[in-house]
């Protein structure tokens, strides 16, 4: 799931501003392919999304780059992370992503990945509002502390949020300020891990029809790194 959240968060990189479009459009994707869908709704770092990944037994990564490069058209853009081919392209309001990498090593024995269909103009339409809902969230954190990416998924009767802070505070007080900040909205610390191992102290709280868990944790360059994890159970009178 945490390798699947910084894909993601490389999808947003790679989307630029048009104009926008009233339906959403889907990314063709080869015959005889796998599919999954992530979520019903999607949102990363204010972007409305559809993401849908797949798997493809019968084709090597060359052959999956041609086939998209040809169905997708020009202009395309096309870069490498890594061992992920990244393809990426603007029609009407939105932003097409593909991610294609190899199932096993020296690229053949299928491949992988994800499409992503990006709303942009929704998200420029919204980044004020954005602006304003972060930087409430900031204010119940200490001074200089950063949000690094925020994921929120919405699916049947339940919504997930994924966000990851940092700061140069301690731990200690990094955790103070989650109890504080999770307990406006309606969760309470239910219990901890010990709070000095080497990956940091893990907390999981608990509210109604809502829970959450964290991580705390140091980084090498003396930073402090919190990873919040909500989900939100809807179940008709508190859906929002």
């Amino acid at each position: 799931m945490q390798q699947f959240k910084h894909r993601l968060a490389w999808l947003v990189v790679c989307m630029s501003t048009v104009v926008q479009a009233q339906v959403w459009p889907v990314i063709a994707l080869p015959p005889n392919v796998d599919t999954f869908t992530v979520g019903d709704q999607l949102t990363a770092n204010g972007v409305p999304m559809r993401v849908r990944g797949f798997v493809a037994k019968h084709m090597t990564v060359a052959q999956a780059v041609d086939w998209f490069k040809r169905s997708m058209g020009q202009p395309l853009v096309e870069n490498k992370l890594g061992k992920q081919i990244i393809l990426g392209r603007a029609q009407g309001g939105y932003y097409f992503t593909v991610q294609i990498e190899s199932m096993r090593e020296g690229g053949f024995g299928g491949v992988k990945g994800l499409t992503a269909v990006s709303d942009i103009a929704a998200f420029n339409a919204g980044k004020t509002q954005q602006v304003k809902e972060v930087s409430r969230w900031l204010d119940r954190w200490p001074a200089g502390t950063q949000e690094m990416n925020r994921l929120s998924s919405q699916d049947h009767q339940k919504t997930s949020v994924y966000m990851s802070l940092r700061n140069g505070h301690s731990a200690e007080l990094n955790r103070l300020a989650l109890i504080d900040a999770l307990k406006q909205d309606g969760l309470s610390l239910e219990r901890e891990t010990a709070k000095e191992t080497r990956a940091g102290m893990s907390l999981f709280f608990k509210g109604v029809h809502k829970e959450a868990t964290a991580t705390i944790a140091k980084t090498e360059a003396g930073k402090t790194d919190i990873v919040i994890n909500t989900i939100t159970h809807h179940t008709g009178s508190n859906k929002q």
